[in-house]
């Protein structure tokens, strides 16, 4: 018997085939390659794990912030102008500075003031070194015809202070200086309408101190009701020396014409009744106007963006 007849004989006794051997071998490897699989992963996350505690250790702590306290601020839009500047104090503090670049030198000052009823706070007024106002009532809107003469120039820097001296009654408060540039009708901004316009008061129909003089009926002029921001004309017969009164419930803007020649331009800003006339004694410093009682005139009312009611009274002397 040879050497491979002794190898047959052998694999016919043995007691496992070579097909299951080399499957049971084939398992063995794989379970040897799944747990060295499981040791690398298991390696590679503690790695990362440590990198991650590495990387949070070194980032800055995230604080959430408080909840923020809302600006205080003055209304955007008022009395004609843009507000692009304002500074703000609170008692026991008496003063704030303000600082600005001027766009334009149209521009309208405010000051405003809250003590809660507790007293009154008066204000002195400093624009670039030049006295404004001293020791005057605190609120309101302001406007100067030439800001250049407190050194405002378009495009430099200029300061306001604004210095309040409280009275003894005042315990607390708090005060503002802002600065707004004026804008056009058609750019500004009007308040909610409500829901009812204020109604103009009656014109004085007699004179209760002297009964027998009475002057001669006056002249109204009113808008269409179904278009108050329509152009109106009207010609009428000119009753002489007399006084022109203008009323508007609405914001808008009305010009008054007379043969062309504009006597009255109003801007009104707010919800209420606005009032612009011309006096007897200004007539004469109109230019181009000459007019003789009962001469025939053309009356030109201009409304823009006007939504309620208006009235254009002349009133004779």
């Amino acid at each position: 018997m040879n050497l491979s007849d002794l190898t047959e004989v052998l694999r016919e006794r043995a007691e496992i085939t070579d097909s299951a051997h080399e499957a049971r071998m084939a398992g063995v490897r794989a379970r040897v390659s799944a747990t060295r699989r499981r040791r690398a992963v298991a390696g590679a996350a503690g790695v990362v794990l440590v990198l991650v505690g590495i990387v949070f250790g070194l980032l800055p702590r995230i604080v959430q912030p408080e909840p923020a306290v809302p600006p205080r601020s003055l209304p955007e839009y008022q009395d004609g102008a843009r507000i692009v500047a304002q500074a703000w104090g609170d008692l026991p503090s008496t003063s704030t500075t303000l600082r600005f670049v001027p766009r334009s030198l149209d521009l309208v000052l405010f000051t405003h003031c809250e003590t809660g009823g507790n007293g009154l706070l008066l204000i002195t007024l400093v624009v670039n070194g030049h006295p404004y106002t001293e020791r005057n009532g605190c609120g309101g809107s302001r406007r100067v015809r030439d800001w250049g003469a407190f050194g405002i120039v378009v495009g430099q820097p200029s300061v306001i202070t604004l210095t309040v001296e409280p009275q003894r009654t005042t315990a607390k408060g708090t005060f503002a200086v802002a600065i707004g540039e004026e804008v056009p009708v058609s750019e500004y901004s009007f308040p909610p309408r409500p829901q009812t316009l204020e109604t103009f008061p009656p014109h004085p129909q007699k004179l209760e101190t002297f009964p027998a003089i009475q002057p001669e009926p006056a002249i109204v002029l009113r808008p269409d009701p179904a278009a108050p921001a329509a152009q109106r004309e009207f010609t009428i017969e000119w009753p002489g020396i007399n006084m022109m009164e203008l009323r508007s419930n609405t914001p808008g803007r009305i010009r008054v014409l007379v043969d062309d020649v504009v006597v009255l331009d109003y801007s009104h800003w707010s919800y209420g009744v606005g009032t612009s006339w011309l006096e007897a004694s200004d007539w004469k410093n109109i230019n181009g106007l000459d007019l003789a009682k009962g001469q025939v005139v053309k009356i030109t009312v201009i409304p823009e963006r006007v939504t309620g009611d208006w009235d254009v009274t002349l009133n004779p002397r």
